[in-house]
């Protein structure tokens, strides 16, 4: 049984089911003596749902075409959602105060004279219920559905992450088969032919690598070098002329290294041509306007880019076979095919067979594999999600005949669109049920939409999507859950990070046209762009992605969740008011200049996050969002905490931090909040940043009281809180990242008296003065990341810290005094990225053959006395990017091709770039 495959409606249901009955349990558990009379009710309410929920894994065998069937099913799920929305609001009213005196017992005599008549109503309404289960569980008999027992779904998936073919989690989504060809002809068509602006155009059918292709020719080294200047900018369906513009000018001057405008998102359509024609003019540029859908999208911002006879390029990729047909300037069209089948055996044995020797199909497996390939029609998307797919079926022969035996039916009576959406919606049906809800809610997030990996991970935590797993924390298990949809070829990695790890996703476009229709269906999302929403349904969770017209001012939303706004342009003129079952509110960047009083009466709120909003304040009332969990305020002005928010007991995250550039032209100040005594009570908080502490020393070692922190950075330190500081880093002993900063860059931080430092630190940043580099850095075995900077040190560094052994990325900001760094033969043999910025005493860099032999980025910033680029830099064979920024022209002299005299040490390096500054602004050039 516990291969059986279980359909969306069913797995939605079954979820629902669950969570009640865990609502139930901790419901008896904790809330006993105020159940009084209502206890056999919630007892026989618990067992007619562990009843259903047996019977929905046996509706999960029957035919998805019969409507009866599914009608009981949402039926199922719509009487489980009103249960959960009942049992959280009298769990919360029934939860017991805490206190002792007069006015303690005053206050207890009335709130149990209320819950006596919440009593009869949390009564009243499980009759309610219970008819409506009594009823439901009636009708099913009309099914002949047979009880049986559950299976365990969660158990044998957390198996398959263990897989010795976990190697190719992270294999790249662009490095698929059949298009060096392609690629070759696009970039002779871009860089060969006349001198006027032309355009190029790549049309195909969706799910055949358009994207994939051009994004190759893109990033090729031909096109970086013959093009002065590159812009990427993704056309959705629903584009804005202004937004498509901002996109533009922002990726060539973030491409060219080049500041971009303070009033960038103020600036309006025509300062936003005029900005692009001034900034283009005599230069050579490509830009890339990708996912086109209509010839308006071009028509209204063409006039943004100058023909200068600089032989200039334009690419579009569109599924729209006639538009490109209204575009001028056309000289080249290429209309992209399906896979021969030579290459698309050989992505599907890439995808499907990653874990064999050189991939290679077993012989028992060819025929069936040579006949589900045959029904993928070439696509590559559908060839890659299938193999995905296929790649975990542990009983590969069954298994796999039944997925063909599944194609061949779906892909019968269909056209080559239908065919796909099944062939995908097919790998979303073999998800496991808790990894369809994760998967589902990504609908949430807007098109094209770059989802940052702990912003999802955040999101999925709060809606109760993530199963506690033991040794593990829920972020860790959260993290499992996106790389395995990862794995499944679900989700596209758009960034990894140097750590290995998803940086941001995103889901493709046929794929979130099949998750979006779902999750409505499922009544999980409903998205505001542009579908009407009934009156009559019951929305649990809205996402805003644009300002939309069917979300009326009189709209109301009685049984909503989840609120997530991804519009700067939505009004609140009413407020949050009607709200009152919000348990995760989303306001990134919204016009807020104050904090909505409202917000705190949203007592079931489990997460807020006001990110970029202008909100300057919280008030004191914060106290009775006491289940709110997750607070982000990151990038929002305020500058200090009520003294309220030491009651939040519950709040496992508290973020607050901005930057600014001040003191650096390189590299920002980093600016945090106030926090009242009495933080040392927050003792679940297991991340905070970055707090600002006061000059007395029990601002600093009572933070040491949060025992369960990860994650923790602390602003303004004096030099006389250095032993307070050891004291505190000495109890955080789960600590994993920590940022320190002293009050004035010149202050030394004492740290040499922390005796036993958490050992599973990954992250340090230190901006403060050393006398000496503390020796128990390292001692640390899982250091991957460390950034000093205003250290001013006295002994060469890279001699303290070569032997790390899981160090990655290592920055130096003014952070040694010497005029000489030496590396060691083996050295650093981790390391990916090295930065050395700012050390202007600096003359020599020494690397022996055999160290840093995975260093991937050298940067070399503002030393002013460096001679020329280290030598032994001609060993490090893996690195691709030597950056060198403000660095004197007689340096750069060394390194030009075939003229400087060290050129032959860099000469294997794919680029070097050399950013300088010219005329009050930032100049990138790219020297290789």
């Amino acid at each position: 049984r516990s291969g059986l495959v279980i359909p969306e409606q069913e797995a939605m249901a079954m979820i629902a089911v669950q969570l009640v009955l865990e609502k139930l349990a901790s419901f008896v558990a904790e809330e006993t003596r105020f159940l009084g009379g209502v206890r056999g009710g919630i007892d026989e309410l618990r067992d007619d749902l562990c009843s259903m929920k047996s019977f929905l894994q046996d509706a999960e065998e029957r035919s998805e075409s019969d409507e009866g069937l599914r009608a009981w099913v949402k039926q199922v799920r719509d009487v489980a959602y009103d249960a959960e929305d009942i049992l959280e609001e009298f769990m919360l009213r029934f939860a017991p105060s805490h206190g002792s005196g007069f006015i303690h017992f005053l206050r207890k005599t009335y709130r149990s004279t209320r819950k006596l008549c919440a009593r009869h109503r949390l009564a009243a309404h499980l009759q309610s219920i219970k008819a409506r289960v009594k009823a439901i569980s009636e009708r099913r008999n009309a099914f002949s559905l047979n009880r049986i027992d559950m299976p365990s779904t969660s158990s044998a998936a957390v198996e398959k992450w263990h897989d010795p073919r976990i190697a190719s989690l992270y294999l790249d989504e662009a490095d698929v088969v059949g298009i060096e060809n392609p690629k070759h002809l696009l970039v002779s068509w871009l860089v060969e032919g006349e001198e006027k602006l032309s355009s190029i155009s790549v049309v195909g059918m969706g799910g055949l690598g358009k994207t994939t292709l051009v994004k190759k020719v893109y990033d090729s080294h031909p096109i970086r070098r013959s093009f002065d200047t590159h812009s990427w900018v993704t056309v959705s369906k629903s584009f804005a002329s202004a937004e498509l513009l901002r996109v533009a000018l922002q990726g060539f001057l973030v491409t060219a290294n080049e500041p971009v405008p303070d009033n960038l998102q103020s600036m309006t359509d025509v300062q936003l041509i005029d900005a692009l024609r001034k900034y283009l003019w005599r230069r050579r540029y490509v830009i890339v306007l990708d996912d086109v859908w209509d010839v308006n999208a071009w028509e209204k911002i063409k006039y943004a880019f100058p023909d200068c006879n600089c032989g200039s390029r334009i690419i579009f990729t569109t599924r729209i076979s006639n538009l490109v047909e209204s575009i001028e300037n056309t000289s080249h069209v290429y209309d992209l095919q399906a896979l021969p089948e030579n290459e698309a055996w050989t992505l599907f044995c890439m995808k499907a067979f990653r874990g064999e020797p050189k991939a290679v199909c077993p012989p028992e497996l060819e025929e069936m594999s040579r006949d589900i390939l045959r029904k993928c029609e070439g696509l590559p998307l559908a060839i890659v999600a299938i193999g995905g797919l296929l790649s975990k079926k542990k009983n590969q022969g069954l298994e796999w005949k039944k997925v063909r035996d599944c194609l061949a039916t779906e892909l019968k009576s269909n056209n080559e669109l239908g065919s796909l959406r099944r062939i995908l919606q097919l790998s979303y049906d073999n998800l496991p049920y808790y990894l369809k809800q994760c998967y589902l809610y990504l609908s949430v997030f807007p098109e094209d939409y770059l989802i940052k990996r702990m912003k999802l991970i955040r999101l999925w935590i709060v809606e109760r999507f993530v199963e506690e797993k033991q040794g593990f924390t829920m972020e860790e298990v959260a993290e499992e859950y996106l790389n395995e949809l990862v794995n499944r070829s679900l989700i596209q990695v758009v960034e990894m990070n140097y750590f290995n790890r998803v940086k941001t996703c995103r889901v493709h476009d046929l794929m979130r046209e099949i998750i979006q229709l779902k999750s409505r269906e499922e009544s999980l999302v409903m998205i505001a762009n542009g579908t009407r929403i009934s009156k009559n349904e019951k929305v649990r969770r809205l996402s805003i992605h644009e300002n939309s017209e069917e979300v009326q001012s009189d709209m109301r939303f009685p049984y909503l969740w989840s609120f997530l706004l991804f519009s700067s342009h939505h009004s609140f003129e009413h407020g949050f008011r009607n709200y009152k079952l919000l348990r995760v509110l989303n306001l990134d960047r919204a016009h807020f200049y104050s904090f909505l009083p409202e917000l705190v009466e949203l007592i079931h709120l489990r997460y807020l996050s006001l990110r970029w909003t202008m909100i300057r304040e919280l008030p004191e009332s914060i106290r009775k969002l006491k289940y709110l969990e997750i607070l982000d305020l990151k990038g929002s002005t305020v500058s200090s905490l009520p003294t309220g928010i030491t009651q939040l007991t519950c709040l496992c995250q508290l973020r607050h931090y901005r930057h600014s550039f001040q003191s650096s032209l390189f590299f920002p100040d980093t600016h945090g909040m106030r926090v009242p005594s009495g933080i040392g009570r927050l003792t679940s908080l297991q991340k905070l940043g970055s707090v600002e502490v006061n000059e007395d020393y029990e601002s600093v070692r009572e933070l040491g009281k949060l025992t369960q922190l990860r994650r923790l950075g602390i602003l303004k330190l004096r030099e006389d809180q250095g032993m307070d500081l050891c004291y505190t880093l000495e109890r955080l002993k789960h600590l994993t990242a920590m940022y320190l900063v002293s009050l004035n860059k010149t202050d030394f931080l004492q740290l040499d008296s922390i005796s036993s430092p958490p050992k599973y630190l990954q992250c340090i940043y230190l901006k403060c003065s050393l006398s000496a580099l503390p020796g128990w850095i390292a001692s640390l075995q899982y250091i991957s990341k460390l950034v000093l900077q205003y250290s001013n040190l006295k002994s060469d560094p890279l001699k303290a810290l070569q032997k790390l052994p899981s160090l990655v990325v290592l920055e130096l900001r003014q952070a040694y005094a010497g005029e000489e760094l030496w590396c060691d033969p083996g050295g650093f043999s981790k390391l990916k990225k090295l930065g050395l910025h700012e050390l202007e005493r600096l003359q020599r860099i020494r690397i022996a053959k055999g160290s840093m032999p995975g260093l991937e980025r050298l940067d070399i910033t503002a030393c002013t006395v460096l001679e020329t680029v280290p030598d032994g830099i001609e060993n490090l064979k893996k690195i691709e990017d030597l950056v060198l920024w403000h660095m004197p022209s007689t340096f750069i002299k060394t390194v030009e091709r075939c003229r400087g005299e060290d050129f032959w040490r860099v000469q294997h390096i794919t680029t070097i770039t050399c950013i300088y500054e010219s005329q009050g602004r930032w100049v990138s050039e790219t020297l290789l």
